[in-house]
């Protein structure tokens, strides 16, 4: 039996989860904010169909670099794996909070907050890199001392 067909069958559960958290957050934040849309306005002309294309490419900005963090961190930083399941976790909950807040909230402006939630979910996914790699170095260093 080759290498290649023993890892083929031995499959890291790990990637797929840093990866699932962030997509449940993104599929979330797509399903909110077309929830909250006036698909009346949007198919009025070719400028408000732009408007809601870009809108969605911000909102899903930071799950991209959530995604890129995990994969980053399952690839080269093996022992931060715990820290990024963590952030991706936090993300998660931290998405839900934000679109259930904009949802059940009587404002009229609530829904701006679907254009600052991404600021704060990148900060998050930036956070998330360095707990991850701060935590992979410290167990390295650990690993060396240890002979």
């Amino acid at each position: 039996m080759s290498t290649a067909t023993a890892r083929a069958r031995r499959r890291d559960p790990l990637l797929p989860a840093l990866v699932a958290l962030p997509a449940v957050g993104a599929v979330t934040t797509l399903v909110v904010s077309a929830r909250l849309t006036s698909w009346d306005l949007v198919t009025a002309d070719a400028g408000a169909v732009l408007f809601t294309l870009v809108f969605a490419v911000w909102a899903l900005l930071p799950f991209a670099l959530a995604v890129a963090v995990g994969v980053s961190v399952h690839r080269h930083w093996r022992g931060g794996v715990p820290a990024a399941l963590a952030g991706g976790l936090l993300l998660t909950a931290l998405t839900g909070w934000l679109l259930w807040s904009v949802v059940t909230s009587e404002s009229s402006t609530a829904s701006l907050g679907l254009l600052f939630a991404p600021f704060l979910q990148a900060a998050l996914a930036g956070l998330t890199m360095a707990a991850s790699v701060g935590l992979a170095a410290l167990r390295r260093r650990r690993a060396d001392r240890r002979g």
